[in-house]
């Protein structure tokens, strides 16, 4: 969780922010280590199994896609930063869609540990609110490091609540409902088992008919 920044870069407008913050070098690499140990393999393996198929041009439109989303993901996590200027707080993240949230509006903050399925594998959660309570953004340290969020309250300067014992992630959300990412809601969870049912209902579909055979 250490290395958290690196040194301002000329693309990101150096000049105009305080404090600079990227992903941590260690998920970037171990996302590039990823690649190319296990999606690479396997895309090989999908096609050289499928080639003497007639539906070989499928597999290999299918992996053309993954291959793309993979692409779109690690450019995401390579550019992603944090600035924090005089004015306000930009964010470009992985997943989350550019913005940028003014200094003014900033309120408060809540820090809390929060964990999933096991309480030995935790992460560090900053959430912002405004003076009415609505939520501005949320970063996590397993994306932004440790030291980065605290470079974040240490920039803002604004009231923070200090969460003392490490909490579910499930409460955390309940308790902090608008928080959540469009990747965390209901909605996106069923558009993904939706889409995940059609592809199998497809490739069984395929499999019935003999449409791969030779």
């Amino acid at each position: 969780m250490g290395d958290t920044t690196v040194p301002v870069t000329p693309s990101l407008r150096a000049d105009v922010y305080d404090v600079v913050l990227r992903p941590r070098r260690s998920l970037v690499r171990s996302t590039a280590l990823s690649i190319v140990f296990s999606a690479v393999p396997l895309a090989v393996a999908l096609l050289w199994v499928s080639f003497p198929f007639r539906g070989w041009t499928v597999a290999a439109a299918a992996v053309l896609a993954v291959v793309v989303v993979v692409a779109v993901a690690f450019v995401r996590l390579s550019t992603a930063y944090i600035g924090i200027d005089p004015e306000g707080l930009t964010i470009r993240g992985v997943v989350t869609p550019h913005r940028r949230v003014p200094r003014d509006r900033v309120h408060s903050l809540v820090l809390a540990t929060t964990f999933g399925a096991s309480v030995d594998r935790t992460t560090r959660e900053l959430v912002a609110f405004d003076a009415s309570g609505t939520h501005l953004f949320r970063i996590r340290a397993d994306v932004w490091g440790d030291r980065g969020l605290e470079q974040v309250v240490d920039a803002l300067g604004v009231q923070v609540l200090d969460e003392p014992r490490p909490v579910p992630a499930r409460a955390f959300a309940k308790r902090f409902p608008s928080s959540r990412a469009w990747y965390e809601q209901r909605g996106a969870h069923v558009v993904v088992g939706g889409l995940a049912a059609v592809v199998v209902a497809a490739l069984l579909f395929i499999e019935t008919n003999g449409l791969l055979g030779a």
